[in-house]
């Protein structure tokens, strides 16, 4: 009897421990969104470019969006979140050594912005891959290095704008996603304590 309450007493704890890890993250990606919103739109203003700017084309920036959103695992959420923040700081180190040497050289509080950003990214992108190991997945690939080098000024500011968009974006799919993995930890936690009840009283 002891070793068993020992046992459920073990598991509630690492359930609830998993679902204050969920919950912080989709906290900092609340954060993340809220200040990528903003510097999207300061970002556009500083570089003078339009609203209807079409990013299609511009490769190497990891795009949020997919139709099977509904249908990916546990472990393929939190793979694909890893692996966007980890490319996503990436791109916005160099975004923020772009702004500071050539685009915007002297907008010390535009790059104090950038820099907070790109430690929330990190922080992220870093709680992600803990998540994953916690868990026993695999961490994801380092991917392919394909970014652009040698990019004109107007193509270098277009970069920087879709880094700072999918940030906003893939933050917002992560709050979605956190929030949806911490629901079903604490629901899977919950079923498991109600099958442990009801076979207690046979």
């Amino acid at each position: 009897m002891a070793t068993g309450v020992r046992h459920d007493a073990i598991e509630g704890n690492i359930s609830f421990a998993l679902s204050d890890c969920y919950a912080k993250a989709e906290a900092l990606a609340r954060k993340i969104h809220s200040e990528a919103k903003q510097i999207t739109e300061s970002y556009r203003e500083k570089q003078g470019l339009s609203q209807d700017l079409n990013l299609d084309s511009i490769e190497g920036v990891p795009v949020s969006g997919t139709s099977k959103w509904s249908e990916l695992t546990e472990e393929e959420r939190l793979r694909e979140n890893a692996a966007a923040f980890a490319a996503l700081h990436r791109l916005l180190g160099t975004v923020l050594k772009e702004q500071q040497d050539d685009l915007t050289p002297g907008d010390y509080k535009f790059h104090d912005a950038l820099l907070s950003l790109l430690a929330k990214v990190e922080a992220l992108a870093e709680t992600t891959k803990e998540l994953l190991l916690s868990l026993g997945y695999a961490l994801p690939g380092a991917g392919e290095e394909r970014e652009e080098e040698g990019l004109r000024y107007f193509q270098k500011k277009r970069r920087g704008y879709k880094v700072i968009v999918e940030i906003s974006s893939w933050a917002l799919r992560a709050v979605r996603d956190f929030a949806r993995l911490k629901r079903r930890n604490r629901r899977e936690a919950g079923g498991k304590r109600e099958v442990k009840k009801r076979g207690s009283r046979r």
